[in-house]
């Protein structure tokens, strides 16, 4: 099959064209306006045929996108102590919302929310969630987050807001 951008539409005035003009001179059609008539359907079917291949040439950005309502649950949930200051109305990072933030918290095993680790502070060692302890040390502050992972934290955060059952005075502050 040849490439339609490449071809050029033939003369049609051509004496090898003759019996196709014959065929578009009814009611007086001269030989010029037939061969028109030829050149504007050659020229009807090529543009079809480029508009095929540019659709295989670009199927996936031309592909339809399904019109179907967005899921309410979240396939990542966030850790359970980033949710817990979630529900007391604490500030938490933005990160732990994000799906790096979330994958890297499963990664470490930070899914155990019973587990408690031994840290060092300022007025000497104390017990902390094992999941909140390590999750602090892959923490990228909120003001150097991509623009994608502010997104998907905004609506990871939201989310999980609207599944904690609150006072529906708290939720229409959201």
């Amino acid at each position: 099959m040849t490439n339609p951008h490449k071809e050029e539409c033939l003369n049609h005035m051509l004496p090898e064209f003759k019996e196709a003009r014959l065929l578009f001179m009814v009611e007086g059609k001269t030989d010029e306006e037939a061969a028109a008539l030829l050149s504007n359907l050659w020229d009807f079917n090529n543009n079809k045929a480029k508009l095929e291949e540019e659709q295989k040439k670009y199927k996936k950005e031309i592909s339809p996108i399904p019109n179907r309502p967005l899921q309410t649950t979240s396939l990542l949930l966030p850790l359970q102590h980033a949710l817990n200051k979630l529900c007391k109305g604490e500030y938490i990072p933005l990160y732990f919302f994000t799906n790096k933030g979330i994958r890297e918290a499963e990664d470490d095993g930070s899914r155990d929310e019973d587990l408690l680790t031994l840290i060092q502070i300022d007025k000497g060692p104390m017990f902390q969630m094992a999941a909140s302890a390590k999750a602090k040390k892959h923490m990228v502050r909120d003001k150097h987050l991509t623009w994608e992972e502010f997104s998907q934290a905004n609506y990871c955060m939201i989310t999980m807001m609207k599944q904690q059952e609150w006072p529906d005075e708290q939720i229409s502050m959201i």
